[in-house]
């Protein structure tokens, strides 16, 4: 499920990407204006695109960070229960060795 969501948040990301750069592209070839007035325009319309960018990638990042805890957890808890098993596992060998072992 995560790699379908990663997968669409992905495409949608590089949709709104590429239509800011197409975007720009024909407002360059179809302005009537200077420019000096044609740039001020696209770097106050790149502005909300720049936010939305930068708000899409903390999101994700913070995502990303909750799932590493999250993985952290669960190997430091299967960890704990692997020592535990393998502690009781030497302890009753070593009683059914000591078991079997001749009496001298």
């Amino acid at each position: 499920m995560y790699r379908t969501e990663r997968d669409h948040s992905a495409g949608f990301t590089l949709g709104v990407i590429s239509g800011a750069v197409v975007g720009a592209g024909l407002a360059l070839l179809f302005a009537p204006k200077s420019g000096a007035a044609l740039r001020s325009n696209i770097a106050e319309s790149v502005e909300p695109l720049r936010a939305a960018i930068a708000k899409r990638y903390q999101d994700l990042a913070d995502r990303a960070g909750v799932e590493i805890e999250n993985l952290h957890e669960t190997v430091d808890s299967a960890a704990d229960v692997l020592e535990e098993r393998a502690n009781a596992a030497v302890k009753s060998a070593a009683r059914k060795l000591r078991s079997v072992e001749p009496t001298v």
